[in-house]
């Protein structure tokens, strides 16, 4: 009985031990895949057992664990005595920090900034108090989410007719999915209405035979392992136009009217251009009349020939003029067929 009484009052003893415990809040091992220069906090709360009432402080140590690095354990953030500690070697040092000021608090949490592809590895928490506690969480950083991108549409914007929508994204680790689909009110994600077609290309939407149900705000989701973009489109159908009757036949009322005036133009232009010709070879016919008259006496050539309306007495005058000084040599008259060489009389 003696020796059954102390091994009772040994476990007494040991028990509030046993029952002081750090207990981390978490869902087991977690798996994040992450873009590059993201930013992502990496959870560890933590619990105390109310039978903990020990002067021992919680310890708290972050380590990174990567296959490119093996080694000794790199603690790149640590807590203690209410003092942060921050590592070196891991190259987190200007990017990582606890979420709580003082993590003793029961929040062992961090967060780290502008993630890089080295970043990419097993991050612990590990929390002591009189005994441990360890939550993992697995970064993967291999890609980067896609750049935001392009849309735009090609075709006729009218009821009837047929529009295509694009949409592409520059820049986005592959694969790349793109999708389309037509914002209902006040909210994303509505379905595409009747009429749309997938196009050649993976971010091509065709729509056929444009209607008022088609007019809206499409948005283009473009997406991959790690984040996605967006882009968004209007579409405002406009009703086609069909000319009135009113309308087409005073257009072919003007067109009448300015065809008409145009023929008579080039008529009167015609008109004028034989009667010019007209006046010319008369003109040459007088001045080898002229020639001839004067026996060939002439002192120039006549070089211009011009018709005047000077009838005195109802005589027809034809002049001969010199081209280089305007000196007025004889002159013919003719009056009842019969040819007069005079002196030509001042205009």
């Amino acid at each position: 009985m003696a020796g059954h009484g102390a091994s009772l009052l040994l476990l007494l003893g040991i028990l509030p031990a046993l029952l002081v415990a750090v207990r981390i809040n978490g869902k087991g091992r977690e798996v994040l895949y992450l873009a590059k220069g993201d930013s992502v906090k990496l959870g560890c709360p933590y619990v105390l057992e109310p039978e903990d009432n020990g002067p021992q402080g919680v310890g708290i140590e972050w380590i990174q664990i990567t296959p490119e690095r093996p080694g000794p354990e790199n603690v790149f953030l640590s807590y203690q005595d209410h003092h942060v500690n921050y590592g070196s070697g891991s190259g987190l040092q200007d990017r990582v920090a606890f979420v709580q000021t003082d993590p003793g608090q029961r929040d062992a949490s961090i967060r780290v900034a502008d993630l890089q592809e080295s970043d990419t590895g097993t991050y612990q928490c590990r929390v002591k108090k009189n005994t441990v506690a360890v939550h993992e969480v697995i970064v993967t950083v291999q890609a980067e989410k896609p750049a935001a991108p392009q849309c735009w549409s090609e075709g006729e914007l009218i009821e009837g007719g047929s529009v295509l929508l694009r949409c592409f994204s520059r820049g986005g680790t592959a694969p790349l999915s793109y999708q389309w689909a037509k914002l209902a009110e006040g909210y994303g994600g509505g379905r595409l209405p009747s009429g749309t077609l997938q196009g050649r290309a993976p971010g091509d939407l065709l729509i056929r035979s444009l209607t008022g149900a088609h007019a809206g705000t499409y948005q283009c989701r473009v997406t991959n392992r790690v984040g996605y973009s967006v882009c968004q489109l209007n579409l405002s159908p406009g009703p086609r136009c069909v000319p009135a009757a009113g309308g087409r036949q005073a257009g072919i009322i003007v067109g009448s009217i300015l065809g008409s005036l145009l023929l008579l133009s080039l008529l009167g232009l015609l008109i004028w251009a034989l009667i010019a010709r007209y006046q010319r070879k008369e003109c040459q016919r007088a001045c080898s009349d002229c020639r001839s008259s004067t026996g060939g006496t002439m002192p120039r050539p006549c070089t211009a020939c011009a018709h005047h309306s000077y009838s005195p007495h109802g005589i027809s005058y034809m002049q001969c003029q010199h081209g280089d000084s305007d000196e007025r040599a004889a002159a013919l008259l003719c009056n009842d067929g019969i040819r007069h060489q005079v002196p030509c009389p001042a205009l």
